[in-house]
């Protein structure tokens, strides 16, 4: 599984009532529906309002990295890109979600000569 992680962070001049964020939430929800290489999306509102939080995050799944290509190279996509320029700044990571080994494996593998 792969998945895509989309953080954004609301511009200075822009508030979280503007008429334009709302739209822009619609978009990305309705992603889901109109791309069919989205195996599943997780999507929220920070709840921490710390300073250094983004605003707002989603998570989308894919089932390889042919299916996250397919979704970015997608017009509903793009669109969407193009409609959160001036709203927000945006930070994205790309990973495979059964990369990280469980701890039990991780403690094995940095300790592999240790004696009982």
């Amino acid at each position: 599984m792969l998945c895509h992680a989309v953080m954004f962070k609301l511009k200075d001049s822009v508030a979280c009532d503007d008429t334009r964020v709302t739209d822009v939430m619609r978009q990305i929800e309705r992603l889901a529906n109109e791309i069919e290489t989205v195996e599943k999306v997780e999507l929220g509102w920070d709840l921490s309002r710390k300073k250094h939080s983004f605003d707002y995050a989603t998570l989308w799944h894919f089932k390889d990295q042919s299916g996250l290509d397919y979704y970015s190279a997608h017009p509903a996509h793009l669109k969407v890109l193009e409609a959160t320029r001036d709203i927000f700044d945006v930070q994205i990571a790309d990973f495979e979600a059964d990369a990280s080994p469980s701890p039990r494996r991780m403690e094995q593998r940095e300790t592999p000569n240790r004696k009982s």
